[in-house]
């Protein structure tokens, strides 16, 4: 496994959010994920490429307790996927944004709180307010919107306030920027990467997208396909603090190329 080092102002010890050892996951007699093993620091940045079927959704999924591995241990901070779900550890974001029609922004955003006071012992709360965190992702004044009044961009901003208002430890995002027009979707990339650094939140994120992937990612995971399973692991050379030029810089350059033949090989 080849890896291009990233440039970082130093190293810092950290503790591992996530441990994927051996894992095996099958659906009907067929292998979708075949022997994954990574492992992942609290507070990273990691990006998922690969072709269409290779298991990227699916991976996040066993992560988040959503489908079960048919072999193999999982851990994330230290427990099963199981009851970290349970301790409300995890959040997702989907390429949907999937909020509530008939509530607003702001109602949308505290549906996590509502629904914790009711099934949840272990309800982390996030200490910037639902409005505070609507304020964070840009939305300051649209708190009383219903969805239908909101862009798709607005729509999938309210869905991440939603996702940070429990306060999560991981935050697992599947293509959240897929259905988005580029201006949209290129500010977005910009907002989530200022939001991580905030609040140190470990994040997976998957992507279709080798520009999105680079930009984002502090390690890029490249998966193949049929089974899907590692192929390389690459660290992002690029500044920690970065801007849509950053793009146009020849390390970006560089290091999208590299991937895309990743890519072309799976």
């Amino acid at each position: 496994m080849s890896v291009l080092s990233e440039v970082a102002p130093e190293v810092v010890e950290r503790n591992v959010a996530i441990e994927i050892d051996q894992t095996f996951v099958d659906f009907d007699n067929l292998n979708v994920l075949n022997d994954i093993s990574l492992s992942i620091s609290e507070g990273e940045f990691i990006t998922i490429l690969g072709p269409s079927g290779c298991g990227k959704s699916t991976l996040l999924r066993v992560v988040s307790d959503l489908v079960s591995s048919s072999k193999g241990t999982i851990s994330v901070f230290g427990k099963s996927p199981e009851f970290a779900r349970r301790d409300r550890d995890i959040a997702f974001v989907f390429q949907d944004a999937a909020l509530l029609p008939w509530r607003t922004a702001l109602e949308n955003v505290k549906l996590p709180l509502e629904m914790g006071v009711k099934g949840c012992k272990n309800l982390h709360v996030n200490e910037k307010s639902p409005e505070e965190l609507l304020e964070m992702v840009g939305l300051k004044g649209r708190e009383n919107a219903l969805p239908h009044e909101l862009s798709g961009g607005m729509r999938q901003r309210v869905a991440i306030a939603r996702a940070l208002v429990c306060k999560p430890k991981l935050l697992l995002m599947d293509e959240p920027f897929g259905a988005l027009d580029e201006i949209t979707r290129d500010w977005l990339n910009v907002e989530i990467r200022r939001i991580w650094k905030e609040t140190g939140t470990t994040i997976l994120f998957v992507t279709h997208s080798i520009p999105e992937a680079v930009f984002l990612g502090q390690r890029v995971l490249m998966l193949e396909a049929h089974p899907g399973r590692v192929k390389e692991l690459i660290e992002v050379e690029l500044p920690a603090d970065r801007c849509l030029s950053t793009r146009e810089t020849t390390q970006f350059v560089k290091i999208a190329a590299r991937l895309r033949k990743l890519l072309e090989e799976c």
